[in-house]
C-alpha cells in the first residue's frame, strides 16, 4: 500500500506519516528531504537538489510497494499522488496550524527538534506566508489533492486522524 499525505505547513504531515509507518510497518519518506539537501554555505542551511537527482531519488521511492510519503503537495511529486492507493489531505483549522508553526520554530531554536533548515526569523515568516497561501489556494495544494477525489480522505482534527488510523489498521488485518 502506498499512502501520500499532503497539506499545509503545520498540519501534522510528518507526525502522521511517522505514526502510520510505525503502526503498519511501512517505510516513511519526507519529500522535503528529497527536494532539498544540506548546504552549510546557504543562509537557510540547505539548497534544492538538482532535478535529475531529486527525480532519481523519488523514482526509487515510487518503486516501493509499501510506503508512506508526505509533502506539502509540490507539483514535482504529483506522480506520488497518482500512484498512491490513498491520498490524505490534512486540513486542520488555521489557528491550530499557526500554533504548531510557532511551537516548532521555538523548539528548533532551542535545539529540541531537528530540521533540514536553519530556524531563523526568515524561515518563520516564510512558514506563515506558506500557511496563508494554503488558505487562499495560491499554493495549489488543496486543488492538487482534489484531483484524486476517488481516493482522497480529508482529515480536519484528531478524531478524524484516529478514525483513519483505526480504519487502516483494520484494513491491514483483513488482508493478513
Amino acid at each position: 500500500m502506498r499512502i501520500y499525505i499532503t497539506g499545509p505547513v503545520g498540519s501534522g504531515k510528518s507526525t502522521l506519516a511517522r505514526r502510520i509507518a510505525g503502526e503498519l510497518g511501512m517505510e516513511c519518506f519526507h519529500l522535503d528531504e528529497v527536494a532539498y539537501e544540506d548546504d552549510p554555505t546557504d543562509s537557510w542551511g540547505n539548497r534544492k537538489r538538482p532535478i535529475e537527482e531529486r527525480d532519481a531519488i523519488f523514482s526509487g521511492i515510487l518503486s516501493k510497494e509499501n510506503a508512506v510519503m508526505e509533502d506539502a503537495g509540490r507539483e514535482c511529486f504529483i506522480r506520488g499522488m497518482e500512484l498512491a492507493d490513498e491520498v490524505v489531505l490534512l486540513d486542520p483549522p488555521r489557528r491550530v496550524r499557526l500554533m504548531r508553526i510557532l511551537r516548532r520554530w521555538i523548539k528548533q531554536n532551542l535545539g529540541m527538534e531537528s530540521s533540514i533548515y536553519r530556524p531563523k526569523l526568515d524561515v518563520l515568516k516564510a512558514m506563515l506566508r506558506w500557511s496563508r497561501n494554503y488558505d487562499t489556494g495560491a499554493d495549489g495544494t488543496r486543488a492538487r489533492a482534489e484531483r484524486f477525489s476517488g481516493k482522497l480522505t480529508v482529515l480536519r482534527n484528531r478524531r478524524d486522524v484516529q478514525e483513519y488510523i483505526a480504519a487502516l489498521k483494520d484494513g491491514q488485518k483483513d488482508k493478513a
